[in-house]
């Protein structure tokens, strides 16, 4: 009976241990890319940690500045914000991630406008490949929530390129687009903004620390 006893807590030790590696596995493979919540930031004209500025240098913007209805965390990116609040066309930001060929990726991101008057466009390119997103102004003066937009992509390099660019504004800069939670993986991969992809060796290490535990039940089993 108890040598039975022991076979059932390390059967039930080691579904523990997989299910825990699992759970771990599939969390860091939450998000390709760096700081797409924009919560590392803080700073309203410094360019977003993770992120390379396309023009002039924005920053993030607090949700508490204003009425804007928040999407994810305290922080959203304004196209044409602080670093210069008129809005030309050419404003944006981008990110290069590491990416397999031929395999399918999906990005998702939260989009909205200032919604005060004019229209703008948003283009958001993945190596090249983009959609256009036209954003007209509904007169709510920053009341807009934001939607959640997806773009489905199979990667055709080791390496892609995410951007968001305003390629048109009619507003003077009082109707630019807003982004927030960008998140970029696998197609199917469950994932939140925050930036958690842990490469394979890690995963690998994880793996051997749970084979060790399980050889160490093994052995105190045995005495």
């Amino acid at each position: 009976m108890k040598a039975s006893f022991k076979k059932s807590r390390l059967a039930m030790t080691v579904c523990g241990l997989l299910l825990s590696l699992t759970m771990f596995s599939s969390a860091a493979h939450a998000n390709l890319i760096a700081n797409g919540g924009f919560e590392e930031s803080s700073n309203p004209t410094t360019t977003p940690t993770g992120w390379t500025n396309i023009g002039h240098s924005d920053g993030v913007i607090p949700y508490t500045i204003g009425p804007l209805p928040a999407y994810e965390g305290n922080y959203f990116y304004d196209l044409g914000g602080y670093g210069d609040a008129s809005g030309p066309v050419g404003d944006g930001i981008m990110q290069t991630v590491n990416t397999t060929v031929g395999t399918a990726y999906k990005l998702v991101f939260g989009l909205s406008s200032e919604d005060v008057r004019g229209d703008s466009t948003l283009r958001v390119s993945i190596n090249g490949a983009f959609v256009d997103f036209d954003l007209s102004s509904t007169g709510t003066w920053f009341l807009k929530g934001f939607t959640t937009e997806t773009i489905d992509y199979v990667a055709t390099d080791s390496v892609t390129t995410i951007s968001f660019v305003e390629t048109r504004n009619t507003s003077g800069g009082y109707n630019d687009p807003l982004i927030d939670c960008v998140v970029f993986d696998v197609a199917g991969a469950a994932g939140g903004c925050g930036s958690s992809h842990i490469p394979e060796p890690t995963s690998l290490a994880l793996l051997g620390i749970a084979m060790a535990g399980l050889a160490g039940i093994r052995r105190r089993n045995k005495i």
